[in-house]
């Protein structure tokens, strides 16, 4: 019993401190991003597996209860009608004005349109594989742990702000430029609220990022993109 708890302790101790094992793990979650859905179901797999086995308690995952709900959404809410007017108003009119509108591709959400079971299954697993789970690997650990990497200095969040936000975009390739560029910009702002909100915190983060997917795939289904 004692030698089993004590390969636990060290497999623990080694995914907290080990530099090459975290780097490994950061490199796996972002290749399995290039493989597709099956991929990121892989990632959301050994993500847990990770957690587990480091034992990661909620405030480390970012998940601590807030002391006010009423206060995360009605900033959540804000934020997300500030991301929205920006992307509506002022990014994609430009972004089109470069790039043809038909360059970015839907073509994978067409089962969505005028197909409501469809939409609210769709929305489901949005909500717990976008909203949760991406906002758990990609700012919760591979760009909390690539700053901590890089001596967790301030300038060192702005290089793995800038590290992970490039390659959240390239993982949408399959959107064509206009997605690429509009995840990456994405990635960069769900970042910035991640470190501005005190770098622990991703209920802000796990919010937007449902409501902004839910809007967009309500707006699939009425056709309107």
């Amino acid at each position: 019993m004692s030698t089993q708890k004590s390969t636990k302790e060290k497999i623990k101790f080694l995914l907290r401190t080990n530099k090459f094992l975290i780097v490994l793990i950061i490199t796996v979650l972002i290749g399995l991003g290039i493989i597709g859905q099956l991929g990121f179901f892989i990632a959301i797999a050994l993500m847990l597996t990770v957690h587990l086995l480091r034992k990661t308690n909620l405030s480390e995952l970012g998940l601590c209860k807030p002391k006010s709900w009423t206060k995360i959404l009605f900033l959540s809410l804000t934020l997300t009608i500030i991301i929205l007017g920006i992307f509506n108003y002022l990014l994609n009119p430009l972004l089109f004005e470069l790039f043809p509108p038909e360059s970015k591709d839907l073509s994978r959400y067409d089962a969505l349109r005028g197909n409501i079971p469809m939409l609210l299954i769709a929305l489901m697993i949005s909500w717990i594989t976008a909203a949760f789970a991406e906002e758990i690997i990609w700012r919760g650990y591979i760009l909390k742990n690539i700053a901590k990497l890089l001596g967790d200095k301030n300038y060192s969040w702005i290089i793995s702000l800038i590290i992970t936000s490039s390659l959240f975009g390239l993982l949408h390739f399959v959107q064509g430029p206009i997605g690429i560029i509009q995840t990456g910009i994405v990635g960069l702002i769900f970042g910035l609220i991640f470190i501005v909100n005190g770098k622990n915190n991703l209920w802000m983060n796990i919010l937007i990022h449902g409501i902004i997917d839910t809007i967009s795939m309500i707006a699939i289904y009425f056709g309107m993109v």
